[in-house]
């Protein structure tokens, strides 16, 4: 299928057809292959949708300049307006920058929230601001100016070709992006999937996070939604999380897990177990508060 722009975007769908969907979107660097675990354990009982944002995984590398919070939202809206059946809504899920697509969405497409979506788990993601707010090579707060700086320089560097293995990028993973709990082959296959993101997408995309210096709006996300956030986590750390969740019209819960930035592969169950709970027929929408677990 092809978004807004005539990328084409590509898109799996598992699971039986008369089940309810259950839509994957997932974060920079990787592809849908990140959200295995959850697509082996819900498609028996669900219809579970996954694709690969535009320059990542099998989805078409898009020029440069066409890699932006907009197109990020167009292409998720694309994904759903084809997958998504005209009277069931669908949960979504997104990971990191997959949870700015879908806040990005929201934002963007606010008449077609209702339709589209019946619940949001939003995981181990940010509203934005994030140079500010990493938790790794920080260095004094009085800095900050210089570090910004620093990154928007060498952003553009994200896009130069890097080797499929790389034995020093898989340490630096290990370190930032999961827990130091992890077991090691979650960290091998991070590292396997970063390797087969393609140099464009990497740098359109790394470059857009690293110049993402405001917030968009999670109160525009006005259904009921889980917000999972890893305690360990450096990219995306918890009080972005609580930030989100303090803003969301209708909270069902912010669980607190185990985790680094990668819940989906440390914390596969709970994940899991959670977008099944959301895809559970309520019959009629929820607003309580913050829970931990």
């Amino acid at each position: 299928m092809r978004s807004a722009d005539g990328t084409r975007l590509h898109v799996e769908i598992h699971g039986r057809a008369d089940a309810p969907t259950i839509v994957l979107t997932h974060g920079v660097l990787c592809s849908l292959g990140f959200w295995r675990r959850q697509i082996t354990d819900l498609r028996a009982g669900h219809r579970v949708v996954a694709f690969d944002h535009r320059g990542h995984g099998r989805s078409e590398v898009a020029r440069r300049g066409r890699y932006t919070v907009e197109h990020l939202a167009d292409d998720l809206h694309a994904v759903l307006a084809e997958t998504v059946p005209a009277g069931r809504p669908a949960v979504l899920a997104g990971h990191s920058m997959g949870g700015i697509a879908i806040l990005a969405w929201a934002n963007r497409y606010p008449g077609d929230i209702a339709a589209r979506a019946r619940a949001v788990a939003l995981v181990n993601t940010t509203p934005g601001e994030i140079l500010d707010n990493v938790r790794f090579l920080r260095g004094p707060e009085r800095l900050l100016g210089a570090r910004r700086r620093v990154a928007r320089t060498v952003a553009p560097l994200a896009g130069i070709p890097l080797p499929r293995r790389m034995p020093v990028r898989r340490r630096l993973l290990a370190h930032i992006a999961v827990g130091a709990t992890a077991a090691p082959r979650i960290g091998h296959e991070l590292d396997r999937i970063i390797g087969a993101t393609s140099a464009r997408g990497r740098g359109g995309y790394g470059a857009m996070l690293v110049n993402l210096v405001t917030a968009l709006d999670p109160a525009a996300l006005t259904v009921p939604t889980v917000v999972l956030a890893g305690r360990k986590d450096k990219i995306a750390p918890l009080a972005r999380s609580q930030l989100i969740a303090a803003a969301l019209p209708q909270l069902i819960a912010l669980h607190e897990l185990d985790s680094g930035h990668c819940a989906p592969l440390e914390c596969a169950d709970e994940v899991t177990a959670a977008l099944r709970e959301l895809s559970r027929d309520r019959g009629e929408s929820i607003s309580s508060p913050v829970e931990t677990a």
